[in-house]
């Protein structure tokens, strides 16, 4: 069986001392939990800061000219539906009434116009994103404030948690995913007048349990934040800062955008035409 502690007896005087093998669980584990924070941290900013201020950064630069196309997008879609709604109708002799038409065209496009008003909404969250970013100052302390509570809060890094503890972190995120630096410095506070000193873990099986926890969640976020960068809005980040890929960007939406346009001009001339056979009994 191993010794994991010493007795040495000086002086009569008993020394408890830290076996070698325990001192380099000890310190593997200290540097995962270092390591793990990290991860963490660059996990939490990818997801609360760095995604949303990419995606507020395209519609402010894209956004407006996709909306504007699929605005267009629908009203040549629902022009033409109108026309086949009215010849349908003709087609069976039946008397238009244009209410009941109108009414079954906004039934049918209910799903087109939640697209348009989801849109709309991303404009007006980037808009309010982008003014109320933080200065250099105020982004640099709150960064450094989250890193902190990171470390002490975290239930990775600190796996027994009391219920205090586990509602603290709550509203820790809370304020994160809102941006609120005011509400990160109070809950510091709170925190540090809590805060006591943390206890070495000193078994062996539960420093190489520990171990294998933490390197299991370090792989895991790795993994996490390669597939985070294959998604959107991380694939252009790049792209928003070239003026050409803009540029080509909003010509390809523009050209659709004059697609739309002269789709509408041309279903409302057979619209025209349409409704002067019905008013004269062509067929």
């Amino acid at each position: 069986m191993i010794d994991y502690y010493h007795i040495s007896i000086n002086d009569m005087t008993q020394t408890l001392q830290i076996s070698p093998e325990i001192a380099k669980l000890q310190t593997e584990v200290t540097t995962l939990e270092k390591e793990l924070g990290k991860v963490i941290l660059e996990q939490d900013e990818m997801i609360n800061a760095i995604k949303p201020n990419l995606e507020a950064e395209y519609q402010k630069t894209i956004g407006y000219k996709e909306l504007e196309c699929l605005e267009n997008e629908i009203a040549s879609r629902r022009i033409k539906r109108q026309i086949e709604l009215l010849q349908a109708a003709i087609n069976r002799q039946e008397e238009i009434d244009p209410e009941k038409v109108e009414q079954q065209l906004d039934d049918e496009f209910q799903e087109w116009y939640e697209k348009v008003e989801k849109q709309y909404n991303k404009m007006k969250e980037a808009q309010d994103r982008i003014e109320g970013l933080m200065s250099d100052e105020d982004s640099a302390e709150f960064k450094k404030l989250y890193r902190k509570l990171v470390f002490k809060l975290h239930p990775d890094l600190n796996p027994d948690q009391s219920e205090d503890e586990v509602n603290l972190w709550h509203r820790i995120q809370l304020a994160y995913q809102s941006g609120d630096l005011d509400k990160l410095r109070s809950l510091m506070i709170i925190l540090e007048s809590q805060d006591k000193a943390a206890q070495l873990l000193s078994s062996k099986e539960t420093l190489e349990k520990r171990k294998k926890g933490l390197t299991e969640q370090i792989q895991k976020i790795i993994g996490r934040l390669a597939d985070m960068e294959k998604e959107f809005p991380f694939t252009i980040a790049k792209n928003l800062s070239d003026k050409k890929w803009i540029e080509s960007k909003l010509e390809e939406i523009g050209e659709r955008i004059s697609h739309f346009e002269d789709k509408c001009r041309e279903y409302n001339e057979l619209l025209k035409v349409l409704l002067v056979s019905k008013e004269t009994g062509v067929n």
